[in-house]
């Protein structure tokens, strides 16, 4: 097994003190190695790879029901479903497990978690720095591995999800110059993947901790690791659910020129206007969900915490989306209403969920098109075609970036652009 251990340079801002020829002027921190055994990197955070991990699995299974109509056309009627577990629970980006967190019934001792006690490693040079430290917190020395500050697992496979969907798709094959395909798809997705990230929903920021804890429960659940992680706690809507997608693919063919209805026997039509084929892509979609979050004050070392929901309180903000939006038109627009959440108190667990369903960012409205034309030269031909992306140029928006912390000034608001302006390729083909 592998041992590595950083050395950060001692540089001061804005001034450098340390130049480059001596970047580490106090020497480099050597791996230990597993000479000290279990004290290996005591008074430091630790991370490992969990041993108990596994590949991850994923079942798939679909019904269809396709019916074919007069003119070309079809209708199907289908459910399309998923099944996945041994996921990582830190999703995608393998958002680490701490591990070391405290057991949730140390929550009745209250202010008493922060108090200082004597350090029974002060001394002792397996100790690292706890060892020049005359007292550490109580809740310090109450952690499943006091010896440690946290003590980060990755890539833990004790996540799983479920999705469903019904799909409705009309479809006509080009017929007198007219396709294309129109669907729409009702689908949920859920999770126990506390770390996943969303690129356009705030969120991803909500570890693994000891607020997935049932107070109901007659004892803690144990998993992998130790009592009180419960990974199926937080199970339920997942970060990335989008319940209502339509998708509209039209196509056509322009009817002027060689062989169409007007203009076929007219050189200067087929040059003009002949040979011309429009295809698009239309894509409408609900927004996803969204995710807050707290300064910790807990005191169980999880770094995380949620708020309290204010009973009856609407989590939206009223008014057009646009004026929902913060800009300097509306610098103090909002699209959560901060009066719908209040702090949680010292050393309790807020009641929000993980993701918040009845409030969604903005949904979403994008067009791409393709537009070629053929051109015939006697036995040769050519074709040129300009594909674009976000045809409309319409901008997207990521919600609660950044801003999903409550009780920071800019919590609720949005104010970051996201996806990409037009992107037009043009593409030119001649057969001979």
């Amino acid at each position: 097994m592998g041992y590595t251990l950083n050395t950060l340079s001692p540089q001061t801002a804005p001034v450098p003190t340390v130049s480059l020829s001596n970047p580490f002027p106090n020497g480099l921190s050597q791996p230990s190695g597993n000479s000290l055994r279990a004290a290996s990197g005591a008074g430091l955070n630790i991370a490992f790879a969990d041993q108990n991990s596994t590949a991850p699995r994923v079942q798939q299974f679909s019904l269809d029901f396709q019916r074919e109509l007069s003119g070309n056309q079809a209708i199907l009627v289908s459910y399309v479903g998923a099944r996945g577990d041994h996921l990582g629970l830190g999703g995608s980006n393998d958002v680490p497990v701490n591990i070391n967190q405290l057991d949730p019934k140390y929550l009745s001792l209250g202010a008493a978690l922060n108090q200082t006690v004597p350090n029974p490693f002060f001394g002792n040079p397996a100790a690292g720095p706890f060892a020049t430290r005359a007292t550490l917190t109580r809740a310090q020395l109450l952690r499943p591995f006091p010896q440690f500050a946290n003590v980060n697992a990755g890539h833990v496979t004790e996540g799983k999800n479920q999705y469903h969907a019904a799909v409705i798709e009309w479809s006509k094959r080009m017929t007198r110059g007219i396709g294309g395909r129109v669907s729409y798809t009702y689908s949920i997705l859920k999770d126990n993947q506390v770390g996943e990230t969303n690129f356009y929903s705030g969120g991803g920021t909500n570890p693994f901790n000891n607020y997935n804890y049932i107070a109901s429960a007659p004892a803690c659940t144990t998993t992998n690791f130790a009592a009180c992680y419960n990974p199926d706690a937080d199970y339920g809507t997942s970060l990335l659910d989008v319940p209502h997608r339509v998708i509209i693919a039209p196509m056509f063919e322009l009817p002027f020129g060689r062989g169409k209805k007007w203009g076929s026997n007219s050189s200067a039509t087929e040059w003009i206007a002949g040979g011309w084929t429009i295809v698009a892509a239309i894509n409408v979609q609900s927004g996803f969900p969204l995710s807050v979050q707290q300064t910790d004050n807990t005191g169980l070392l999880g770094g995380v915490q949620r708020p309290n929901l204010v009973p009856g309180a609407t989590l939206g903000t009223p008014g057009s989306i646009d004026d929902r939006y913060a800009s300097a038109d509306h610098p103090t627009a909002t699209w959560l209403n901060p009066a719908a959440f209040t702090g949680a108190p010292a050393f309790t667990f807020g009641n929000a969920p993980r993701t918040i369903t009845d409030q969604r960012s903005p949904g979403q409205f994008n067009v791409d098109g393709v537009f070629s034309k053929r051109l015939r030269f006697g036995s040769k031909a050519a074709e040129v075609k300009v594909e674009m992306l976000n045809l409309l140029n319409r901008v997207q928006v990521r919600a609660l970036q950044a801003r999903n912390t409550f009780g920071n000034a800019n919590f609720g608001t949005i104010g970051a652009q996201a996806g990409f302006m037009r992107i037009t390729q043009v593409m030119l083909r001649f057969t001979f």
